[in-house]
């Protein structure tokens, strides 16, 4: 088997750390520094809320919850879906990770990170165009993907 063709259920991070919306941002910053983990899922009575990453949550107070950081819908994709497809749902929608998610409910999370390790090739155009991280990327010009660093440097001087 082609190592794109991998099943997402085969490659995502479990168990996954799923946080209620009305979370703390301080409580998901001390998890995330805890756990190594940098993507949570959002999740209350009604199912899947959304997602949160701590580059969402970069400029937050502690004191605010994670659901105001949210991405809303959340993207997903199915237990069954292929490491590739998982890929182009990411490059699509400008995001770093998916929620591996059916009607039975949250299964787990899968980073650009994981794929990159697990199937190299696939990930290789994804990156920051100015220094090649892989972290936090963001849509920047041209269809370009860009880190919040590089952004924040790529900002136009404001003279007010």
């Amino acid at each position: 088997m082609n190592a794109e063709d991998e099943l997402v259920s085969h490659l995502m991070s479990t168990p996954v750390v799923a946080l209620d919306p009305k979370t703390d941002v301080g409580h998901l910053l001390r998890l995330s520094e805890n756990l190594s983990i940098h993507h949570f899922p959002l999740v209350d009575q009604a199912g899947l809320f959304g997602v949160v990453c701590t580059c969402d949550v970069a400029e937050a107070r502690p004191e605010q919850v994670v659901a105001q950081f949210a991405r809303r819908p959340p993207v997903t994709v199915r237990p069954d879906a292929t490491a590739r497809e998982a890929a182009a749902q990411m490059v699509r929608q400008g995001v770093g990770s998916v929620v591996v998610a059916d009607d039975e409910g949250v299964w787990g999370i899968l980073t650009r990170d994981d794929l990159a390790a697990a199937v190299p090739g696939l990930m290789k155009n994804l990156h920051c165009r100015n220094c090649s991280s892989r972290e936090h990327l963001r849509p920047g010009p041209d269809h370009s993907l860009i880190c919040p660093n590089c952004a924040a440097r790529d900002l136009p001087t404001r003279n007010d």
